[in-house]
């Protein structure tokens, strides 16, 4: 597993002219995409090893960044950015899609040459789980611990240590004792 991991390592980065950069103890058994003009930086001790779906990591533009934290699992994840998504430490990405961008114009105007496409950054805080067939949208921060649930739809910030679920996401349980309280920090 090690030399398998060993080898995806290298042929990830060896031709990304320093763009990408992927930590230690790094596991990934090939079904991992690293695309785009922009940089991607991977943490230490980050588990790639998808089953079914391939994680796909994909920036659309040069300043663009994708910074997964240390000790994340991916799982079939496709995370795409124009201007930034940052995945903190002891998340968990299932087969979901987070997008920073529109892609192309959505105002009234979409049709005017150069109508540009809105793009925010998207932050997940530390230990944010996001289950399969989920989306977040650009603009959005998920807070420390929280779950965005099968088949979500996030389009507004979600607070720490919360499930959320349905299309708009909504929140559906809080998993803290006491509002505010963040057990074992």
């Amino acid at each position: 597993m090690r030399a398998v991991s060993a080898f995806h390592r290298w042929r990830l980065t060896a031709f990304s002219g320093g763009r990408h950069r992927i930590g230690r103890d790094f596991l990934c058994n090939g079904h991992l995409t690293l695309s785009g003009p922009g940089s991607i930086v991977v943490g230490d001790h980050v588990n790639a090893w998808a089953r079914a779906e391939r994680n796909v990591l994909q920036t659309f533009s040069g300043g663009a960044v994708i910074e997964i934290g240390d000790n994340v699992r991916l799982n079939g994840a496709g995370v795409q950015a124009a201007s930034a998504v940052r995945v903190g430490r002891d998340c968990i990405l299932g087969s979901c899609t987070l997008v920073d961008t529109d892609h192309h114009a959505v105002g009234v105007e979409r049709r005017a040459p150069g109508a540009a496409p809105e793009t925010a950054p998207i932050t997940l805080e530390e230990n944010v789980w996001v289950a399969g067939f989920a989306t977040v949208l650009k603009g959005v921060r998920v807070g420390r611990d929280s779950v965005v649930g099968f088949g979500a739809v996030v389009s507004s910030d979600v607070p720490a240590g919360v499930v959320v679920a349905g299309n708009p996401a909504r929140v559906v349980r809080h998993l803290y004792a006491q509002e505010g309280d963040v057990p074992g920090r």
